[in-house]
């Protein structure tokens, strides 16, 4: 009769021969033997993070950086409703986690059993696979096919579009016996190797030989060279207009890199309008965008991806290609020389723009919009920059981003895990690494600080308005009399006092001739860093407002 623990050792070991490198444990009592089973099969690779939704947040940050699956462990019960939001933004933005969660005996579910809930498929659509490990062992059929699910789960969450997935485990007492060897049989499965997509299919090749107007649009990515590289190519093509925000970390090779500042909410004249439209990657953050795209009812869509998802962000669809864009665009002809009244056009308003916003910018008075710029300007050249999401996002990305790398969690778009996921990355980086995020999403996600092994090279820049800044800038909630205490969420937390309780440096600012300096004593910190940097409250709005109608004017 098999040990009714080798299933667990055996996970560890699949895992570790499979290439996984990192460890996040939420502590618990039930999932003692997964935590025994890791800490001897990995060591010191093994992290503990209490707070579960800020552990799979830090999971999150590793997995963006090493574009390898970290494994999660937590406890039966709420412990893993707090991973769902993590499980979700990486399900959307595409990022491999393995989420192991410890699970009582299945004839204690729904039977007022300690610590026990469904588990079983816990986070639904929101992640690529669920599965459930058998919940007593009895045979060596048993441990085999523990170790098929372990197998199956790992190269699901790296295939073609990565992703998490869960194994769920129900573990019956005794939950601290000595674990068992290493199974001699233990099977290891190896992909067969990357998958290609479909050679791209003639009406595409034929759309695009002979379009007059194409539009590139690329979606969130981390950092690709095969793909900065066929875009540095693509772009030279007479009849293409590359748009690129920053989050596609592709912004130095775009046309156009803040679509928010260039596109109006207008009908745009025919000649802007392009025939063909190229989608790839996650989310784009431009909300004037999505609008100008969601309105070309005349314009063939397609939407590049090796995967079997089928995309349609602008509701204009015509084919979703399964091939890798970088593949793809590396087969299609460059028409060069000649001139392009469409390419004119757009390069035309472009430069406009960008130089319209730095003369309101020059004039600005103290506002969100002000200090925003002041941070981007005095960031190094090179940065990694984790953005905070809301507002923050937004404002950064009316700003040229040089030749930075620039992170956000904008699969799912939440303000909930931005630090915890900048503290992850950052722990993975080794070198600087600089969040900037509104007081509200960093206040919600403050957990993140309490961390044993917080990285030293992590520089956090909260800018404060003393609320949720964004809804002053929405048209509607401002009108409403709950917007105060229900909508924008003031707060009196002390900043530099969160600060002191997790042993960080503070350093404050409220003065904009001091932005600078203030970003000069982080940038030189050989400690982790918190710089408060403090704005009117509500962040002065109308100067925001004032900005997009002066652009459009």
């Amino acid at each position: 009769m098999a040990h009714p623990c080798q299933h667990i050792s055996n996970l560890a070991e699949i895992l570790y021969r499979q290439g996984v490198e990192d460890i996040v444990i939420s502590p618990g009592s039930r999932n003692a033997p997964l935590i025994n089973a890791f800490y001897k099969r990995f060591g010191t690779k093994c992290s503990s993070i209490v707070d579960e939704r800020s552990a799979a947040y830090y999971a999150l940050g590793r997995s963006l950086f090493t574009k390898k699956p970290t494994v999660l462990i937590c406890t039966s019960g709420t412990a893993a409703l707090n991973y769902a939001p993590a499980v979700a933004e990486a399900f959307y933005q595409g990022i491999p986690l393995i989420v192991l969660t410890a699970d009582r005996p299945p004839e204690l579910i729904g039977q007022q059993d300690n610590q026990t809930i469904f588990q079983n498929n816990l986070y639904g659509l929101n992640i690529k696979a669920g599965f459930t490990f058998p919940d007593t062992i009895k045979s060596g059929k048993d441990v085999l096919d523990a170790g098929e699910i372990t197998n199956e789960a790992f190269l699901l969450s790296v295939s073609e579009r990565q992703g998490p997935v869960q194994i769920n485990v129900p573990l019956r007492e005794p939950l601290y016996g000595e674990l068992p060897d290493i199974s001699e049989d233990t099977l290891i499965y190896k992909e067969a190797g990357r998958l290609k997509g479909i050679p791209v299919p003639d009406e595409f090749l034929k759309a695009w030989n002979t379009a007059k107007s194409i539009m590139v649009v690329c979606g969130q990515m981390p950092p690709d060279k095969e793909l900065f590289d066929s875009i540095s190519v693509i772009k030279n093509d007479k009849r293409v207009v590359v748009i690129a925000e920053a989050v596609s970390n592709l912004h130095q090779v775009a046309g156009i890199q803040s679509p928010d500042i260039v596109f109006e909410d207008i009908d745009y004249p025919e000649e802007y309008l392009p025939e063909m439209v190229i989608y790839f990657g996650g989310q784009v953050v431009s909300k004037k965008l999505k609008a100008f795209l969601r309105k070309l009812k005349q314009s063939g869509f397609y939407f590049l991806e090796n995967s079997c998802r089928e995309v349609d962000t602008f509701q204009n669809l015509k084919s979703a290609i399964k091939i890798a864009p970088a593949e793809a665009f590396k087969l299609l002809p460059v028409q060069k020389g000649g001139y392009s009244a469409y390419k004119d056009l757009w390069q035309k308003e472009n430069q406009n723009k960008k130089a319209k916003a730095e003369e309101f910018l020059q004039k600005s008075i103290s506002s969100d919009l002000k200090v925003f710029g002041l941070v981007n300007q005095n960031l190094p050249d090179e940065a990694i920059l984790f953005s905070g999401n809301s507002s923050a996002v937004r404002y950064l990305l009316c700003f040229s981003q040089k030749g930075r790398d620039f992170y956000a969690n904008r699969g799912a778009s939440g303000i909930d895990g931005s630090l915890s996921t900048a503290v992850g990355f950052a722990s993975a980086a080794g070198k600087p690494v600089f969040a900037v995020l509104g007081d509200l999403s960093f206040v919600y996600d403050s957990n993140a600080l309490w961390n044993r092994e917080f990285p030293s090279n992590l520089k956090i820049i909260v800018i404060n308005n003393g609320g949720g800044g964004i809804f002053h800038l929405i048209n509607g909630p401002t009108g409403s009399d709950a917007f105060k205490m229900l909508v924008e969420a003031y707060h009196p937390v002390k900043i530099d006092k969160l600060a002191e309780a997790f042993g960080i440096s503070y350093y404050f600012c409220s003065n904009f001739d001091d932005v600078g300096n203030s970003i000069k004593l982080l940038r030189d910190s050989m400690n982790p860093c918190i710089l408060e940097i403090k704005t009117p409250d509500g962040g002065n709005p109308e100067v925001t407002k004032s900005f997009f109608n002066y652009l459009n004017g």
